[in-house]
């Protein structure tokens, strides 16, 4: 952003007069420039829909994931290359095999509680992406393919990038666990996410009900049937090897686990499978 200058000096009346202003009766008002913000953009989910903006700069992003419900819901972005549409990867999808190479996970919240709110925040480059939901419904079949796939343009940046949030607290998914840098208290934190791994993956926090385990929830959300072992705390959603992104939480005390549900790239199996279900702690 440029600052706005305002000129004080010589007069109509004073250039008649004199000769012309001296230097050392002209004083130039310069306000400070105000710091760049970080983006947002809002997302309100329901079954089966995204309300969401059709563009946003390029540059720190904060997402908030509002679900409306009544089913639960999360963010995942997918950078689309080769000039593929949101249309294509469900086209894909369906034609069986893994996930195509051209969609690049990117980041994005993961679920709250229905009738709540959680907000992540990611590094957007200029491009094409598509905004879906890859969460399963009873029957099996993700919301995407029930409507919950749409597209976000994202423009090139016309001035100096927002710094990145402050973190009290980082998580590094490798295959297959979350390390912690510290422990995790109860209250408010931002979260820095980063993928040490070779793979992509993400994490789902989830307060867990007293005699609960990670699994319990975790074979729970694969079909969602009977009453949720846990609620939903947000989280950052599929990031690829070396990319990073940030959770903005609130959490009360008690027993959590933390998720990756992400599909492995050997097997197809979700992660959690291969030990990336961790039990922790709140106080």
């Amino acid at each position: 952003m440029s600052a706005r200058r305002t000129l004080r000096g010589c007069t109509v009346a004073t250039l008649f007069t004199l000769a012309g202003c001296q230097s050392s009766k002209t004083t130039h008002d310069t306000p400070a420039a105000a710091a760049p913000t970080i983006n947002l953009i809002t997302v309100t989910a329901s079954d089966f829909h995204f309300d969401a903006p059709a563009e946003t700069p390029a540059g720190p992003t904060t997402i908030r994931l509002v679900n409306n419900g009544p089913s639960i819901h999360h963010v995942q972005l997918l950078k689309l290359e080769d000039g593929k549409t949101p249309d294509d990867f469900i086209a894909a999808l369906k034609a069986g095999g893994p996930e195509p190479r051209w969609a690049v996970p990117a980041g994005g919240p993961n679920p709250p509680e229905v009738g709540s709110s959680t907000s992540t925040t990611v590094m957007l480059d200029a491009g094409n992406y598509a905004i879906v939901c890859f969460v399963p419904s009873a029957d099996g079949v993700p919301h995407l393919m029930k409507g919950m796939a749409r597209p976000l343009k994202v423009t090139a940046a016309t001035g100096p990038a927002a710094a990145e949030p402050s973190a009290d607290l980082v998580v590094k998914l490798v295959d297959f666990d979350f390390e912690l840098s510290g422990p995790l208290t109860a209250g408010h934190h931002v979260i820095r996410v980063e993928n040490g791994g070779a793979q992509p993956h993400e994490i789902a926090l989830v307060q867990l009900k007293p005699g609960k385990q990670p699994m319990d929830f975790a074979e729970w959300g694969e079909k969602q049937q009977g009453p949720a072992p846990g609620a939903l705390f947000g989280g950052v959603s599929g990031i690829m090897p070396g990319a990073h992104a940030f959770a903005t939480v609130d959490l009360p005390p008690g027993d959590y686990a933390l998720l990756c549900f992400v599909p492995d790239m050997k097997d197809g199996k979700p992660h959690f499978v291969h030990g990336m279900a961790k039990k922790i702690t709140v106080s």
